[in-house]
């Protein structure tokens, strides 16, 4: 399964606004593994102000948002955010 995905950076280092600068495809199993594979591509832009990944198509987007609030990510957010990293 292909996913389409619009990556989304400042227009300028004056400027608080974002654009869309290209656009990728990421490649899945199933929704979940896709879902988990844009988590970890917008948590590693985490100290990139202004950048981040969204679904070109919006009800993929209802649906990562959906998945967010769901207990299967819940279940999984600590690992997804540290990414097994020692946690004092």
């Amino acid at each position: 399964m292909n996913v389409e995905l619009d990556y989304w950076d400042t227009i300028s280092y004056t400027s608080s606004g974002s654009e869309i600068k290209r656009q990728e495809t990421i490649e899945g199993d199933d929704d979940i593994e896709i879902f988990e594979k844009v988590y970890k591509k917008n948590n590693s832009l985490r100290y990139c102000n202004g950048s981040f990944y969204r679904f070109a198509c919006k009800e993929w987007q209802h649906k990562y948002n959906d998945w967010l609030q769901s207990d299967d990510y819940k279940a999984k957010s600590f690992n997804l955010y540290y990414g097994g990293g020692v946690v004092d």
